[in-house]
């Protein structure tokens, strides 16, 4: 795993120390992403290659009560992001154990429809279709081949107070009408069971620019 940081650090350009604020990483995977999460970072950004603008992102950097994290499809994909940043929420004392179960299913569904539907454009109507969840499946898997949608972004953001902690998710796709998404489903229905989920658990759910960001809102 390669680090690099921006930020308060006096370090020799590669070290990191407890310092920084923002943390550009490559290659991730679950271990070393668990161990950058746990610094006192305001950002986790996953490099996507060696021509990765770097000072295009070093400039989210966060202040305050919260973290900015942005990795890519195929990592995110790869994954148990929602699980990871609900542990990070548990470790820095923003939600209880108890707590801990609603934020990391919501989460969940919020990241997993940024990345299928919204970074890879797989529709849920795709299991429509006879065999349905075999050829949804195929699509997830030719989709996280392409070397430009393995790139996308997923970005997460979070923010709290001693009351309130919010969360959101942002993709790269190209969004979808919000007007169609449905207050209730019935039992037949494949698609729009995420948000009805969503906004069952979260004290408020709301969808923005375009249907590329979910954000989440938790009373604490």
């Amino acid at each position: 795993m390669r680090f690099n940081a921006f930020g308060q650090g006096d370090d020799e350009p590669g070290t990191v120390t407890r310092n920084y604020r923002v943390l550009l990483v490559s290659e991730v995977d679950r271990g070393s992403l668990a161990v950058a999460l746990r610094g006192p970072y305001s950002a986790l950004i996953e490099l996507g290659g060696d021509d990765e603008p770097v000072g295009d992102w070093a400039a989210v950097a966060i202040s305050g009560a919260g973290f900015y994290l942005s990795l890519t499809t195929a990592t995110g994909f790869g994954l148990q992001v929602a699980a990871l940043v609900s542990d990070e929420l548990v470790a820095r004392g923003v939600v209880t154990g108890e707590q801990r179960s609603v934020v990391e299913l919501c989460l969940q569904e919020a990241v997993a429809n940024a990345i299928v539907h919204g970074n890879l454009g797989i529709a849920s109507t795709a299991k429509d279709y006879p065999e349905g969840y075999r050829v949804f499946s195929q699509l997830v898997n030719e989709r996280l081949n392409d070397p430009v949608l393995r790139r996308r972004r997923t970005d997460i953001f979070t923010r709290w107070s001693s009351r309130l902690l919010d969360i959101s998710v942002a993709d790269q796709g190209t969004g979808f009408d919000t007007s169609v998404i449905p207050t209730e489903v019935d039992g037949t229905s494949r698609s729009g069971r995420g948000f009805v989920f969503m906004r069952a658990l979260a004290g408020r759910v709301a969808v923005t620019d375009g249907g590329r960001c979910t954000s989440l809102r938790f009373m604490l």
